[in-house]
């Protein structure tokens, strides 16, 4: 089809000649080089802009743990990618971009099996930069995860000012887990809503509920 064809991309080769070659000897059993050259006729890429090539990116993992550690404390990305760079002496010094910490972020987060798991490791950091922060977890006889209630520091202050009168609303949507979401609110002096706290319920029953208001 003559409207699906795509424009030649543009010719970026200028014949460079550095190359390096490599065979396979089997009487030692090793790879050797038997030709290089680094003679290139066009200018190279500048040290600054190395961490961009794909194969100069990768995190130590000293760097990944202290990463962690500062996401922990509320420090973004972006500032964790300053201070890192400072560290090092400089962004070119650094060895990957901030894309390369976002996706470190998201393989840590994946080596915590199970959803379940997530939400209560995501609570217990939080409770790590709020230690007012409430959370409880209702596990059933096989040990998964029925029921889960948290309020965090500022929703329990709000609840002891103005906590006289609390709205349950059951209504939100549910997850693939057929596991409502509840919401604990109120009003506060400027008839605005606020939250004193949040559930997801699996046992639907007015044990859950009392359960969950202890």
């Amino acid at each position: 089809m003559e409207k699906r064809k795509k424009e030649p991309r543009l010719e970026t080769r200028t014949g460079c000649e550095a190359r390096m070659d490599v065979k396979f000897v089997p009487e030692s059993g090793r790879w050797h080089i038997f030709y290089f050259s680094d003679e290139h006729n066009h200018d190279l890429l500048d040290t600054q802009f190395s961490a961009m090539l794909l194969a100069h990116r990768k995190m130590s993992e000293a760097d990944s743990m202290q990463m962690m550690n500062m996401l922990k404390s509320g420090i973004s990305t972006s500032h964790i990618f300053s201070l890192l760079a400072s560290q090092a002496g400089g962004y070119e010094f650094v060895g990957y971009g901030p894309r390369d910490m976002y996706n470190e972020t998201a393989r840590q987060r994946r080596q915590i099996s199970g959803d379940a798991a997530r939400v209560l490791k995501k609570l217990e950091d939080m409770r790590l930069k709020d230690p007012q922060l409430y959370f409880k977890a209702c596990h059933d006889s096989r040990g998964l995860l029925r029921n889960l209630f948290w309020s965090d520091g500022i929703s329990q202050l709000d609840y002891r000012l103005f906590g006289d009168v609390i709205a349950f609303d059951a209504t939100y949507k549910k997850n693939k887990y057929s596991c409502p979401l509840v919401i604990f609110s109120g009003v506060n002096y400027h008839n605005q809503t606020i939250v004193f706290a949040a559930a997801l319920i699996a046992d639907e029953t007015t044990d859950t509920y009392i359960w969950l208001l202890r």
